[in-house]
């Protein structure tokens, strides 16, 4: 397992997930890893509480209400404020094209789903460190 980046109190993710109890599950495993979690359940919210928030990193689930992940990406990374922070987009669709799709608006990770909340956690430290 790879070490724990430095963590500050300002260490924020932004979740953005439409179905609460995947959301909740990553929340709380993202929470006992010493992160801040900001939640949001569709993608109209999640690009409003990212500008609101600021957070360190963006996880986005491609299927959304509202804008898909891959859609609050590319107006994300289109700011300045947005053009460094890592964002994962997660997705149980296995088609080529939504992790190209995803990539292509500027995501660093792609994650399908279903996946291990350890290796999600895993993917998060390694880019903040990174970051």
């Amino acid at each position: 397992m790879a070490s724990r980046p430095q963590l500050t109190d300002m260490t924020k993710i932004l979740i953005a997930e439409d179905q609460d109890d995947l959301r909740d599950m990553i929340a709380q495993t993202l929470r006992l890893s010493g992160y801040e979690v900001v939640e949001a359940e569709d993608g109209e919210r999640a690009y409003k509480q990212a500008q609101f928030t600021h957070p360190d990193l963006i996880i986005l689930d491609y299927d959304m209400p509202r804008l898909n992940g891959s859609q609050v990406c590319k107006r994300l990374k289109a700011m300045k404020a947005f053009s460094n922070t890592p964002i994962v987009i997660i997705s149980s669709y296995g088609n080529p094209f939504f992790m190209e799709a995803s990539l292509a608006a500027g995501a660093e990770e792609f994650i399908r789903k279903p996946f291990e909340l350890n290796y999600l956690t895993d993917r998060v430290d390694a880019l903040l460190t990174t970051a």
